[in-house]
């Protein structure tokens, strides 16, 4: 038996560049090809890799060819991703790769009479293999849309502490919606960064568009102003609504070293801004 396990694996890799041309015929009949010649010999050359792996797989060690085929799934998911390959028509690739070999395994089965128990050992070795392809290749695909949901959470971070320059020295922070303790620590981060970097002296900080405030963020809000103000940076807060005002008593927080306007508009015209706005 395994002598004929032997057999049927150095036959699919005598028609391994078979195969992977068939698999390659078929995608590009299905539309499916990549942009450019580099990438369209690489997928070939990585085909051909897959059935060389699937032949020795069964008559070598099944601990080396997990790691292969999974190595094999990781790289080709990561290539499908650089082509914008959709995950649907990249299982299919997979699916089509099951079937070719199974095809194949069926006319060697009939032509050399191969027995019962060397197919289902075939079976048993070849498609948990195949299944590791799938896997590692979806993981791809997930590290990928991580990857972009990372990039669109700091852009949408970014965007939630706008400072933006009023004058040369003067910039306005508009905080709007819910502040927790996550984004009080990230106006941190930020604020200070983009007032050094726009060599901001005086900052407006508007909180007329937040609707509440906890003991925590309040706290963490007036780290913020005192971290400021050690970066020469004075602050004005406007817009704080009477609750806010309440937290800020009952914290024992101190005024001194900031001043506080009713409203934006009512600091800007205080300190003779609005025509520059």
């Amino acid at each position: 038996m395994d002598k004929d396990l032997r057999a049927l694996g150095d036959r699919i890799i005598q028609h391994k560049e078979e195969l992977a041309d068939a698999v390659t015929q078929n995608r590009i009949k299905n539309g499916i090809n990549p942009p450019n010649e580099r990438q369209k010999q690489l997928l070939i050359d990585w085909r051909i890799e897959l059935f060389q792996f699937i032949g020795e797989a069964l008559y070598s060690n099944l601990e080396q060819s997990e790691k292969r085929f999974l190595e094999w799934g990781k790289k080709s998911g990561q290539a499908a991703v650089e082509i914008n390959l959709s995950l649907d028509a990249a299982l299919d690739s997979q699916r089509l790769y099951r079937k070719l070999i199974w095809d194949f395994v069926g006319k060697e089965v009939e032509k050399n009479e191969y027995d019962n128990q060397t197919v289902m050992r075939a079976v048993g070795i070849i498609d948990p293999l195949l299944d590791k392809v799938v896997y590692s290749f979806s993981v791809a695909y997930v590290d990928y849309n991580n990857h972009l949901l990372d990039l669109a959470r700091e852009a949408l971070e970014e965007l939630s502490v706008p400072v933006v320059r009023l004058t040369q020295t003067v910039g306005v922070l508009p905080l709007v919606g819910p502040i927790d303790t996550h984004r009080s620590k990230l106006i941190m981060e930020i604020a200070l960064n983009k007032c050094m970097e726009l060599q901001i002296e005086h900052l407006f900080i508007d909180l007329s568009g937040v609707p509440i405030i906890d003991t925590m963020v309040a706290q963490n809000l007036f780290q913020v102003i005192t971290s400021l103000k050690l970066l020469g940076v004075e602050v004005t807060l406007t817009g704080m609504r009477p609750e806010l005002a309440q937290t800020v008593v009952a914290l024992g927080i101190c005024f001194e070293g900031f001043s506080i306007a009713g409203s934006l508009h009512q600091a800007l015209e205080q300190k003779g801004l609005l025509q520059n706005v």
